[in-house]
């Protein structure tokens, strides 16, 4: 993520592209003046994208967490940015997951699983993390049900 102070004076922004990736995230912050009197006066505004993105962050975070439940192994961590008037952006965030299985009960670590999968697809959008945390949680769901597998076989009379 590059943050840009736009003053108003550059039409385009060059975007260089971070070594291994096609783009990068730039989060442009617009200084414009608050009045024609005084050249050196700016005020300060955050860009339409920068508060967009924000936004997006936030609600796709606390989608993750209505769904996780007793999953989630800690709160929503942002990774933030601080505007020059001191406000607070965030970029990015994640939350820790208990993938622990449920200790003697195969049943609840298989709905603990299915649970963090409905979690990792809850924003309707997913991230590169919210895939492997699927993923991890599909391997805890297999896992699960292998074990309940082996537990009714063995509990059938021969």
């Amino acid at each position: 993520m590059r943050v840009v102070y736009d003053y108003g004076q550059q039409k385009h922004f060059p975007v260089p592209a971070s070594p291994g990736s096609r783009s990068e995230d730039v989060l442009v912050i617009k200084l414009t003046k608050s009045t024609p009197k005084t050249s050196a006066d700016y005020e300060v505004k955050i860009s339409d994208e920068a508060l967009a993105r924000n936004q997006e962050v936030r609600t796709h975070e606390q989608a993750h967490m209505a769904a996780l439940g007793s999953a989630a192994a800690s709160g929503i961590q942002y990774d933030t940015v601080t505007g020059p008037g001191g406000e607070t952006i965030a970029v990015g965030g994640k939350i820790a997951v208990d993938m622990s299985p449920v200790p003697g009960d195969p049943q609840a670590t298989l709905r603990k699983a299915q649970a963090i999968i409905a979690a990792a697809f809850a924003p309707g959008t997913s991230s590169g993390a919210d895939l492997r945390t699927a993923a991890q949680a599909r391997e805890l769901a297999r896992q699960a049900q292998q074990e309940i597998q082996e537990s009714s076989q063995s509990a059938k009379p021969l």
